[in-house]
C-alpha cells in the first residue's frame, strides 16, 4: 500500500493520548471554601492510586478511531509494483477518427486511414490501444478490452479491418462533447494493471471551424491524459455551401443563402432549383425550374430569392455549382401543406355584434401556413356534414337530447369539444358528453373576483404560455363561476384552478377525443376572458393541438431524432419511414418513437388514421456549421485548456509525472471514503459504550 500524503501518518502518535487519559486519575489538590458546608463534619477523601486500565475495549475503540483518521488524511492506494507508476515504454492510447460530413472532402479520409495505420504500426507489445470514430457521438470500433483479448499478432490487423468497414457520414462535428466522453470511456475501461499508465488520446480530424469546441471550456482534464491532435488537410482550398432559408411571403418562391468561407478562391457561383420527386441525393435529374448567378466574396454570405418555383406541391432541391467541394452543395425544402380545420360554434349571437361571444370567437382563429380555419355557426343553418364529423366545436348553449348523443359519439370518434360553462346545466352536460358521472356543481359564492392559478403549462394547449414572461394569468378577473365539489372522475385532468383549489379548466378524455370544460363564462357578466391577451393564443393553441399543426413545419438537420407522432397526431399502428436512399423502416406510432435522420434529403412517412391513408414529407439538411471548413488553429484548442503534448511535457518533470499518476490512481480507488465510514461507525460504538459504562458505574445513595 502507498500513500499520497504520507506526512499525515505522523498523526498516529496521537493514539498515546487515550492511553495517557486512561492512566492518569489524580485527586484534585485545590480547596474551595463553601459557606453551607461549615456545619458538616469534615470527611477527608479516600486517595487511591490507579495505574491500570479498566476499560480495554473503550481504549481500543478510541485509539482505532485516531488511527483511521490519520490513514484517511494520508490518502492510501494500492499499487501492485513500484515499476507500475511510470513506464515510458508502455502507453494507453485511444485513437479517435473523425467521420463527420466535412471529412467527405477530397483526400481527407485517405489521409486519416494512413495516419491510423502509422499509429498502429508504432504500437509496442505492452501498449493498450482503443480505436474509436466520432461525429456528434463517440462510437467504439475496437475497445481496450477487445484489444487485450486478441493475440499479439492479430490486434493491428483487426483494428485495420474494422476501420475499412466505416466511412465519413453526414453528421455534424461536436468535439466539445466527444472529447470529454472519450476521456470518460478511456478511464472507465481501465483495469487495475493499466490505470496508472499515461493515457494519450490521438484525434485525427480536419478540425474545421464548425466543430463545436465550446464545451471544452468547462471540462476538467485528468492529469494523466494528453490529447494529440493530428490534422488532415483537403486537397482543395475553400468551400461554399447552400441552405434554404424559407418561403417568400407565403407564396411559391424560396429564399436561399449561399455562404463562402474565409480562404475560398471562388466568388462567383450558380444556384438552381429543381423539383425532387424521389428524394435521392444522386437523382436530381428533374427539369431545372430557375437558376441565378450570385457573387459571394470570401467570409460572406448572400441570400438569393427565387420568386417562382414550379410545382410547389413537390419537394424542392437547391443545387450550387462553381465550388470545389460538393458535399454541402445541395439543400432540400418541403413546403408545408395547408390543412383546413372546421370550427363549429353552437351558440347564439350575430357575427357583427361586439357584445356577443360569436363576434370574438370568429375573429380569434388566425390562419397560418400550416392550417386554415373554416368557421361555421349552427345558428346560420348552413353547417356542412364535415363540420359534424370532424373538427373543433365550441358549445355556448345547452344541447337537447339528440345533440348530446351526437356530440358524445363525435368526441368518442376524435372530436375536441369546448364547453363554455356559463351555467350549471352546461357544466353538467360536459360530463354527460364525456360519458362520466357529474359531480356536485353549483353557483359559486365569489367575493369580489377570482383569479386563475396552478395553470398546467406542460399541457399542449398551454405550451404557448410556458415562458416566465407569458405565464401570468392573474390579470384575468373572473366575477362568476361554477363550483365543482366532490371527487372527479378518473378521466379528468385539471388544467387550471381558481385561487388554488376550485377547478376552472378541466379536460375530460372520452374515446379518441376530449371535452374541455371552462367553469366560467366568457361574457362580461362572468369574466373578461375574450378581452384578455390570453384569449387569441389559447384558441389558436386549441386548434393547433387538435389538428396536429402545433409543431412548426419540419425543417430538420441530419442527426436529429424526429418524433413521428407530431405527424400522425392521434393515429395508432405502424408508420412506414422511407429514407432518401430508399431504405424503408416500419416504426410503431407512439410518443417515444423517433425516426433517426442519418442522411440529407427527403424523408417520406406513410400511415393510416381514421380518415384513411396519409402521407407526409420532411427535408433533412446538413448542419450549417459543418460547411465552415476553414481549420481551427492549435492555439485555439490550447486556449481552452486541452492538454496538448507540448504543454504537458513542458510543465512536468519525471517526479511530477510520477506524483500525478499516483494521484490519478488514488482518485479512482478512494479508499479514504471507506476508512472514514469505518471510523464513524467505531465512534458511534465508542459513544454508546462510554455512556453505558458511565451509567453502570453510577452509585445511588439511599437515606435509611
Amino acid at each position: 500500500m502507498s500513500f499520497l500524503a504520507p506526512f499525515y501518518l505522523a498523526g498516529l502518535a496521537a493514539i498515546g493520548l487515550p492511553i495517557l487519559f486512561h492512566m492518569i486519575r489524580r485527586t484534585p489538590k485545590g480547596k474551595v471554601p463553601f459557606s453551607t458546608l461549615m456545619f458538616l463534619e469534615a470527611s477527608p477523601p479516600k486517595v487511591t492510586s490507579r495505574s491500570k486500565i479498566e476499560h480495554w475495549l473503550l481504549l481500543l475503540l478510541r485509539a482505532t478511531a485516531l488511527i483511521l483518521l490519520a490513514l484517511a488524511f494520508s490518502r492510501p492506494f494500492m499499487r501492485q509494483s513500484e515499476d507500475q507508476t511510470v513506464d515510458a515504454e508502455s502507453k494507453r492510447r485511444a485513437i479517435l477518427v473523425d467521420v463527420s460530413a466535412s471529412m467527405r472532402r477530397d483526400g481527407l479520409w485517405e489521409q486519416a486511414t494512413q495516419k491510423v495505420d502509422a499509429l498502429l504500426k508504432d504500437v509496442k507489445p505492452d501498449d493498450s490501444v482503443g480505436l474509436f470514430v466520432f461525429d456528434q457521438e463517440l462510437l467504439p470500433l475496437l475497445s481496450f478490452e477487445e484489444w487485450s483479448g486478441l493475440q499479439a499478432g492479430h490486434q493491428v490487423t483487426v483494428a485495420q479491418e474494422r476501420l475499412k468497414e466505416v466511412s465519413p457520414g453526414w453528421m455534424g462535428t461536436n468535439l466539445g462533447a466527444v472529447l470529454p466522453e472519450a476521456v470518460t470511456a478511456v478511464l472507465d475501461e481501465a483495469g487495475e494493471k493499466t490505470v496508472t499508465r499515461a493515457t494519450e488520446i490521438v484525434v485525427i480530424t480536419d478540425l474545421q471551424r464548425g466543430s463545436r469546441i465550446e464545451g471544452l471550456q468547462t471540462f476538467e482534464w485528468p492529469d494523466s491524459v494528453t490529447v494529440d491532435v493530428q490534422l488532415v488537410e483537403a486537397t482543395t482550398t475553400g468551400n461554399a455551401s447552400v441552405q434554404v432559408v424559407g418561403s417568400v411571403d407565403k407564396k411559391s418562391g424560396l429564399r436561399v443563402r449561399v455562404e463562402n468561407v474565409a480562404n475560398s478562391p471562388h466568388e462567383l457561383f450558380n444556384v438552381q432549383t429543381a423539383s425532387d420527386s424521389a428524394g435521392d441525393i444522386a437523382s436530381v435529374t428533374e427539369q431545372v425550374a430557375m437558376q441565378q448567378e450570385v457573387h459571394v466574396p470570401p467570409e460572406q454570405n448572400r441570400v438569393v430569392q427565387f420568386k417562382d418555383v414550379s410545382d410547389v406541391s413537390r419537394p424542392v432541391v437547391v443545387s450550387l455549382s462553381g465550388d470545389d467541394d460538393s458535399f454541402d452543395n445541395q439543400a432540400w425544402y418541403v413546403r408545408p401543406q395547408t390543412s383546413r380545420v372546421p370550427v363549429l360554434y353552437r351558440g347564439d349571437g350575430e357575427s357583427s355584434n361586439p357584445n356577443e361571444l360569436r363576434y370574438y370567437l370568429e375573429r380569434a382563429f388566425l390562419p397560418t401556413p400550416a392550417r386554415a380555419i373554416d368557421f361555421y355557426a349552427e345558428a346560420d343553418g348552413d353547417t356542412p356534414d364535415e363540420a359534424w364529423m370532424t373538427g373543433l366545436s365550441v358549445v355556448a348553449k345547452p344541447l337537447d337530447v339528440e345533440q348530446l348523443r351526437m356530440s358524445s359519439k363525435a368526441v368518442e370518434d376524435g372530436w375536441t369539444l369546448i364547453v363554455v360553462g356559463a351555467s350549471v346545466e352546461l357544466c353538467e352536460q360536459a360530463f354527460k358528453i364525456a360519458g362520466a358521472n357529474s359531480p356536485d356543481i353549483s353557483e359559486a359564492n365569489v367575493e369580489g373576483y377570482a383569479m386563475l392559478s396552478d395553470v398546467d403549462l406542460e399541457h399542449p394547449v398551454f405550451q404557448p404560455f410556458n415562458d416566465v414572461r407569458l405565464s401570468d394569468f392573474t390579470k384575468l378577473p373572473i366575477w362568476k363561476h361554477r363550483s365543482i365539489d366532490g371527487d372527479l372522475p378518473e378521466n379528468v385532468r385539471v388544467l387550471a384552478s381558481l385561487d388554488g383549489h376550485r377547478p376552472a379548466i378541466i379536460e375530460l378524455a372520452h374515446g379518441n377525443g376530449r371535452v374541455l370544460l371552462f367553469t366560467f363564462g366568457w361574457h362580461d357578466a362572468d369574466s373578461q376572458f375574450v378581452l384578455s391577451s390570453k384569449f387569441v393564443p389559447l384558441m389558436n393553441s386549441l386548434v393547433d393541438d387538435f389538428a396536429g399543426t402545433s409543431v412548426e413545419p419540419p425543417r430538420a438537420v441530419v442527426g436529429d431524432q424526429f418524433p413521428i407522432h407530431t405527424l400522425a397526431g392521434s393515429a395508432t399502428g405502424d408508420m412506414l419511414v422511407t429514407a432518401p436512399s430508399g431504405l424503408e423502416q416500419s416504426v410503431e406510432i407512439s410518443p417515444s418513437a423517433f425516426a433517426v435522420l442519418t442522411e440529407p434529403g427527403i424523408y417520406r412517412f406513410a400511415w393510416t388514421d381514421r380518415d384513411g391513408p396519409r402521407t407526409s414529407s420532411i427535408a433533412a439538411n446538413l448542419d450549417p456549421l459543418e460547411s465552415r471548413t476553414d481549420a481551427l488553429g492549435l492555439d485555439e484548442i490550447r486556449a481552452l485548456g486541452v492538454p496538448l503534448p507540448d504543454i504537458v511535457e513542458a510543465r512536468l518533470t519525471s517526479d511530477e509525472k510520477r506524483q500525478l499518476l499516483a494521484r490519478e490512481l488514488e482518485s479512482r480507488q478512494r479508499f479514504w471514503q471507506w476508512v472514514i465510514l469505518i471510523g464513524i461507525v467505531l465512534l458511534m460504538i465508542e459513544t454508546w459504550l462510554a455512556g453505558h459504562l458511565a451509567g453502570a458505574g453510577a452509585t445511588t445513595v439511599v437515606d435509611a
